[in-house]
């Protein structure tokens, strides 16, 4: 019965490696999301319980931050080093 060839390095199935790069940028993103998410969480938050009239301008500085932070998470995802 003949062996199944080895998986190549580089092939398809390898698992990507955190580099310098993509670390950096996951926790830049992670940094700028998580306190900007919170707190524009809170202000909506507190908004709903009193004038919802300035939803739109916490939405505006709070989302903001919170698309930036995504989107440096997703880039630092996307660079890693697949072997």
């Amino acid at each position: 019965m003949p062996e199944p060839d080895p998986v190549v390095s580089g092939g398809p199935t390898s698992k990507p490696h955190w580099t310098v790069l993509s670390v950096a940028l996951f926790a830049i993103g992670l940094l700028i999301l998580i306190p900007s998410g919170l707190c524009t969480a809170l202000g909506i938050i507190s908004m709903a319980t009193t004038d919802p009239s300035f939803l739109g301008i916490v939405l505006l500085f709070g989302g903001t931050p919170i698309v930036i932070g995504v989107g440096l998470v997703f880039v630092g995802l996307k660079v890693r080093r697949r072997d």
